[in-house]
């Protein structure tokens, strides 16, 4: 029963994840209702150009057509304070399969227990396009349960496994 309720989790965490500023090592599903499900995951990147951190995050959606989606971060202002709470700030290069690319804006806010994150971005895909997307995740260690919007879905539920 445990196995199932952790599968099951997996599975919806995976699917509405907005990733925050930050970078983190993750892999899960998603579920957005309009689009089907995703499949998803970050990972630290392993070098640090200036000492800043850098991560990678990627969503693929599982359907007859695919979207692939890559976010390429640095998280430039890791310890902000914003009433009491801490905050990141950076800045993401989006890059999507069928073609797109947007540069813009990551900021986040660390709340007991999870995390608020948004983004933005400038870019082309089809033409001039501007990206978005906010979420929220809640940290249930080693798991975690997210839930956004953005510009390419309505709502998106997701479960992560965190390591």
């Amino acid at each position: 029963m445990k196995r199932l309720l952790l599968t099951l989790g997996l599975l919806l965490g995976l699917a509405l994840a907005q990733a925050p500023a930050y970078p983190e090592n993750t892999a899960g599903f998603g579920y957005a209702p309009d689009k089907g499900f995703y499949l998803q995951g970050s990972l630290v990147l392993p070098f640090s150009p200036l000492g800043i951190d850098t991560g990678l995050d990627a969503q693929v959606l599982l359907s007859q057509n695919p979207e692939v989606y890559a976010l390429l971060k640095a998280n430039l202002f890791p310890g902000l304070v914003i009433a009491d709470l801490y905050a990141s700030l950076g800045l993401g290069l989006d890059l999507r399969y069928p073609f797109g690319v947007h540069l813009g804006p990551l900021a986040s806010v660390e709340l007991p227990g999870g995390a608020l994150s948004a983004g933005l971005g400038l870019g082309y895909q089809g033409g001039f396009h501007l990206a978005w997307g906010a979420g929220f995740r809640l940290y249930l260690e080693p798991l975690a349960l997210e839930v956004s919007t953005s510009d390419r879905y309505p709502f998106l539920l997701a479960l992560l496994y965190l390591w």
